[in-house]
């Protein structure tokens, strides 16, 4: 009975207590403080233009990720060390050693065993074709010219051509000094045209010039040489005669003469002159 009386004390007094607990808890109301004004808000600015996007070239080849370094693990310790990557491509197949030397030049041995070698052809293929014209041209022709007024005259120049080809050129007055053979070859049988052209200076006046150009036919005989003699002459006076008197006359001419003989009947053409002062 007193220990029902106790519980019924015990839960009016915890009542009570409930009952005032909201009143203590619930704080005071603090009063609200005047909110300023919120300022005005500045109109917003357009956003800047994004950079236009830069393409990488396209033929830039993409980078390889690096390699990651080995790792060395002994027991229970880790160390972790770098290593030199691997060459790659072309890189590869080149061995490491010193750099490469530059080029040397040309090998000079080499250069001169083949401008020997050339040099040899060309002389073989003279001595054929000299050979072959020999058999297909079977008629040898001599041509000779000579000036027999080189006295009172200089010839400045003179020329031989066979069949429109020249043979024979000379600008130093060889002609009034011998009787040489200008031109020796062979030739096909049959006709051909021979030109002889001479240009000359009076020596009393060197103002007083003349040319003269002859062209003959002459025909050439199978197994026979061919003896072809021209004498180029002027006996005309002008060059002498035109400061005393004030006239003259020119005598120009060239007289050929034509025949032919044996092949054992030709005599070889005479060597050239040694220089004087040599043997």
């Amino acid at each position: 009975m007193l220990a029902r009386w106790k519980t019924d004390v015990m839960l009016a007094v915890l009542a009570a207590l409930a009952t005032a607990a909201p009143a203590i808890a619930a704080p005071k109301p603090r009063p609200r403080r005047p909110v300023p004004p919120a300022p005005a808000k500045k109109p917003a600015e357009p956003p800047a233009p994004a950079p236009a996007p830069v393409d990488a070239p396209a033929d830039k080849p993409a980078e390889p990720p690096p390699a990651s370094p080995p790792v060395a693990t002994n027991g229970s310790s880790t160390t972790t060390g770098t290593s030199t990557p691997a060459p790659v491509g072309a890189d590869a197949a080149k061995p490491e050693g010193p750099a490469d030397k530059p080029a040397e030049g040309p090998d000079v041995d080499s250069l001169r065993q083949e401008y020997l070698s050339l040099r040899d052809e060309l002389f073989k293929s003279r001595a054929r074709a000299n050979a072959v014209a020999s058999s297909l041209y079977s008629t040898r022709i001599q041509i000779k010219l000579t000036y027999t007024t080189g006295r009172y005259y200089n010839p400045s120049k003179s020329s031989i051509r066979l069949d429109g080809a020249s043979v024979y050129e000379d600008a130093s007055g060889a002609i009034a000094t011998d009787d040489g053979v200008r031109f020796d070859g062979y030739v096909a049988p049959g006709r051909h045209l021979v030109t002889f052209r001479v240009e000359a200076t009076g020596k009393d006046d060197d103002t007083f010039t003349s040319a003269t150009e002859s062209q003959i036919v002459v025909k050439a005989v199978a197994g026979k040489d061919l003896l072809v003699a021209a004498r180029a002459r002027d006996s005309g006076d002008i060059a002498y005669e035109w400061k005393r008197s004030e006239h003259g006359s020119y005598g120009l001419g060239i007289d050929v003469a034509v025949k032919t003989a044996k092949v054992a009947e030709t005599a070889p053409p005479p060597t050239a002159p040694a220089p004087k002062g040599k043997k």
